[in-house]
């Protein structure tokens, strides 16, 4: 179970957005929209730092980026200019294969992106420069440099996030309880094909259900669909059809986030079939305006000083192993790269009615000989 957060720590995370709106510093909004903040004047080296300017192309959380670009531009100097995007759109940008002469006044080139796991990044690797942090020996076991061009920051954990009204007298426990009749018409979970969230989610599904069968999951997700879950294109808890769903399929980050603004917060259940626990990444774009910065950005959110921040602030599970957990959170397994495409390529039937189990039922089976 998440720890409940105090009004200290409310007013603290109240006091640092107000610290980033002085700064000049806006958020984005989780992966909804394109915001993007005004364009900061580059800064020149101040005692010792680095300066100059930084373009950030974020599906992260508001919380979570913010703790790491205050504290990004309080240490080097540069001014960072942030645009927001979904998951899905992270790695699309005007100019196609490079940042080289590429951006628009409304949607700059980005020289750094962060969000996602690493299976979002594949078949992209021409657009990423080859950068390894200098703290990639710290990391944890399933977090260190992936090819050499993808660095993981933080660790996240799909969880349920069960309200008030989740199918009286049912305890949701696990994905299969969500097929019971009182609950499954109140059950909302993230688009997989654009929502990281929801594709660890359909991992987990995967992963917890196949050892009953090869098909066992796909027809968890028809049963699940049929029943009258929603598929939302947005934040499962931003979302304006999440007042009628009491159950939320989310990340715990983004479920101890929300409880700051949310009463009486959601309850966090860890499926019993098996959490998928994945890495928010961060890689540099190839060829773009500002590497010296986008180096810097590198080394700065793997730094254990940030890595501190981010639990401490964002409530993010550290990537190195040299920094503690957010209080009360659970142990949980080494991350995994879910298989992205093969996912999605079962998912895409599922939703338009073509998928058909592939294993003979055992009365079939009987049957036949």
């Amino acid at each position: 179970m998440a720890r409940v957060l105090s009004r200290r720590t409310l007013l603290g995370s109240l006091a640092l957005g107000a610290a980033c709106a002085a700064a000049g510093l806006v958020g984005c909004s989780d992966g909804d929209g394109g915001a993007v903040s005004a364009e900061p004047a580059a800064t020149n080296p101040l005692a010792g730092k680095l300066g100059g300017k930084l373009v950030l192309r974020t599906s992260c959380s508001e919380t979570l980026v913010n703790a790491a670009v205050s504290a990004f531009t309080e240490e080097t100097g540069v001014a960072v200019r942030i645009v927001s995007s979904s998951d899905g759109d992270l790695l699309s940008w005007y100019g196609g294969d490079s940042a080289e002469g590429a951006g628009s006044p409304l949607e700059p080139a980005p020289d750094v992106v962060w969000g996602a796991d690493p299976s979002w990044y594949a078949g992209s690797e021409a657009l990423l420069e080859e950068y390894i942090s200098g703290e990639n020996a710290a990391m944890r076991e399933g977090c260190r440099s992936v090819g050499g061009r993808i660095t993981p920051v933080t660790r996240d954990v799909a969880v349920i996030a069960v309200g008030e009204g989740a199918g009286d007298g049912v305890e949701v426990t696990g994905y299969e309880a969500l097929l019971d009749e009182r609950v499954v018409g109140s059950v909302a979970m993230e688009d997989p094909s654009t929502s990281a969230r929801g594709l660890a989610h359909l991992a987990g599904i995967v992963s917890g259900l196949s050892g009953q069968s090869a098909d066992a999951p796909w027809e968890y997700a028809r049963d699940l669909l049929a029943g009258g879950a929603l598929v939302s294109a947005r934040d499962v808890l931003d979302a304006p059809e999440r007042e009628k769903r009491a159950v939320a399929l989310t990340s715990e980050q983004r479920l101890m986030q929300a409880r700051l603004l949310e009463s009486p917060a959601p309850d966090s259940v860890y499926p019993r079939e098996g959490s998928c626990v994945t890495c928010e990444c961060t890689a540099i774009v190839t060829g773009c305006a500002n590497l010296r910065q986008a180096r810097a950005w590198i080394d700065f959110v793997t730094g254990k000083a940030c890595q501190e921040r981010l639990a401490a602030e964002a409530f993010a599970r550290p990537a190195r192993s040299d920094v503690a957990e957010p209080d009360g959170l659970p142990d949980v397994e080494d991350p995994t790269v879910p298989d992205r495409a093969g996912l999605l390529a079962s998912w895409a039937h599922v939703l338009d009615g073509a998928w058909e189990p592939s294993e003979v039922a055992p009365e079939e089976a009987a049957s036949a000989r």
